[in-house]
């Protein structure tokens, strides 16, 4: 209804009850947390003001435990950054025209999603996550600091387009649902095909790199093979013999355990490995769903985001489960009484522990399994 209502244009293309004083700033609303791209966007604010000289004011809506880590960062940087605290985003659609978001943690922003049915123009990072938004024409992706400053230099002296048509009924919530039930959409044809499938080719990366190198473990590994092969003609032969005093029913195993022939294309092995499962796609999905559950939702879920996607992903976590048992009123006396900072220090040393721990598994694993070959 917002994105409608701004929809209307006056005299000169302006939004109709946007407030000009607003037309020089830009501004940022989520959570107040690192991976969030908190960082990101002071160190491009402070490119912005020494390659170009935009010197812009930068208004910030939200909370969150880096809240004083950034502000500290910001000013260090002489960056000019006003926090507000946490608001409706409808609240802002009659202020600023321009918001800046350089998070790239996200599955499908919602915050761009609804500035952009607000009309505003969004400067957001070229990320697969933003890819969605980038057909709408006030939507400014950048991949380098270069872009961000062009982008935003564009849209401070520039008015949105207006949202018509297409573009507007994309960003309802009847396209998105119509969106996620075609790409969740499974035919007949592919239900029975899985259904009917009993095994699954994953195709896994390449085990040996260098050629060279590759060569000379398959001619390795062929040598290996031909004097095993050899090995097993003399033993059948020892079997045939008349002088051997086994039991014809154990002759009759071993010799059907030797006709029996590993045929390993060892180039192919070591060019393109493919790792096969005795399991239907569908009870695959099935199965790591359940795994992703389990280990996602239990007390070691946090560190498993921390090894996955740095400590910023694990804390941010944390935060969104602490907010579910620590009220709004109680956030600012959280986070000004140190435990923030003591917990992320904990879930650092964990996360170090961890990952030293892992190293020395796969250091053993692998020297064992290179005796083995």
């Amino acid at each position: 209804d917002i994105g409608r209502e701004m929809g209307a244009r006056g005299k000169g293309g302006k939004v109709v009850g946007v407030d000009e004083r607003y037309d020089s700033k830009v501004y940022f609303i989520g959570k107040m947390l690192f991976s969030k791209g908190i960082g990101t966007l002071v160190d491009l604010l402070d490119y912005s003001k020494s390659a170009a000289g935009l010197d812009v004011e930068v208004d910030m809506y939200g909370a969150g435990p880096d809240l004083d880590a950034c502000s500290s960062l910001a000013g260090k940087k002489g960056i000019d950054l006003s926090w507000h605290g946490k608001i409706d985003h409808a609240e802002l659609a009659k202020s600023h025209k321009v918001f800046v978001n350089p998070s790239t943690s996200e599955v499908l922003c919602t915050t761009i999603a609804e500035a952009l049915a607000m009309g505003k123009f969004v400067i957001c990072a070229s990320h697969p996550s933003n890819d969605f938004f980038t057909q709408f024409p006030n939507c400014l992706p950048y991949s380098s600091k270069e872009e961000f400053v062009g982008n935003l230099c564009y849209a401070l002296s520039h008015d949105p387009e207006p949202l018509k048509g297409e573009n507007a009924a994309m960003l309802s919530w009847e396209a998105a649902t119509e969106r996620l039930a075609e790409a969740a959409m499974v035919t007949e044809e592919e239900r029975d095909r899985w259904l009917e499938e009993d095994e699954v080719a994953v195709k896994m990366p390449s085990l040996v790199r260098n050629k060279v190198m590759r060569k000379e473990i398959h001619e390795g590994l062929i040598n290996t093979r031909t004097r095993y092969r050899k090995f097993k003609s003399r033993l059948a032969a020892e079997l045939d013999s008349p002088r051997n005093p086994l039991p014809p029913t154990l002759k009759s195993k071993l010799r059907a355990e030797l006709e029996r022939k590993l045929d390993v294309d060892f180039e192919k092995l070591l060019r393109e490995p493919e790792l096969r499962l005795q399991l239907s796609p569908a009870e695959l999905d099935k199965k790591l769903l359940e795994i992703y559950d389990n280990v996602s939702r239990s007390p070691g879920g946090d560190i498993l985001r921390i090894i996955g996607g740095g400590t910023d992903v694990g804390t941010q976590n944390f935060y969104t489960a602490r907010k579910k048992l620590i009220g709004g009123d109680e956030e600012e006396e959280w986070r000004g009484s140190g435990a923030a900072k003591a917990v992320r220090n904990v879930l650092e040393e964990v996360a170090k522990e961890n990952l030293i721990r892992q190293e020395k598994e796969l250091t053993q694993e692998l020297r064992r399994r290179w005796k083995k070959i």
